[in-house]
């Protein structure tokens, strides 16, 4: 079982800047191929913002939520109008349901010791038929774990992809 304490130690530790040097580029890439599956949302939650390398990318309300309140320090010299931190718990989500019109997750999952109330809130937020898309280690999971992790009776997957030049699968889910 993975201890949220030590994540949230381990990314507090790791700071902002070498956070950004070791991930941009890769994470660049999966916001390209992400953004590509998303029609414009009018409200987006990035859930496990990081740095906020998603914000300067999106053209909508966003709410970014990551339990480092290090790597919110840096999120938050990215964010611009109708764009707003949380700090806050993946699996806890503080926030209603049915709000979001997309809720994008890239590298979170595997850091939870219980995907399933992760994938449970990310339902419960996102209005019905939104998209969901979540990214998740090819060397955590196989393409059919990550499918028959996250296909449930909330999110029916669409599509689950991958491309060279990042280390993730890409789901592609709708709420049911």
């Amino acid at each position: 079982m993975k201890d949220k304490n030590s994540i949230k130690e381990r990314y507090d530790e790791l700071g902002a800047s070498l956070y950004d040097l070791r991930y941009t580029e890769e994470q660049k890439a999966k916001y390209e191929l992400i953004l590509a599956e998303l029609d414009q949302p009018n409200l987006l939650l990035d859930n496990g913002c990081g740095t906020g390398l998603l914000f300067p990318l999106l053209d909508c309300y966003v709410i970014g939520l990551d339990i480092s309140s290090e790597l919110l320090r840096k999120a938050k010299e990215r964010t611009g109008d109708g764009q707003f931190l949380i700090q806050g718990d993946s699996e806890h989500l503080p926030l209603r349901d049915n709000v979001f019109d997309s809720v994008v997750s890239v590298t979170v999952i595997q850091n939870l010791s219980t995907s399933n109330k992760f994938l449970g809130e990310s339902a419960r937020v996102s209005k019905q038929d939104s998209t969901v898309i979540i990214s998740s280690l090819k060397r955590v999971y196989s393409r059919e774990e990550i499918t028959r992790l996250i296909q449930s009776d909330e999110l029916s997957i669409m599509k689950v992809f991958t491309s060279e030049n990042v280390n993730d699968w890409i789901t592609v889910s709708t709420r049911k």
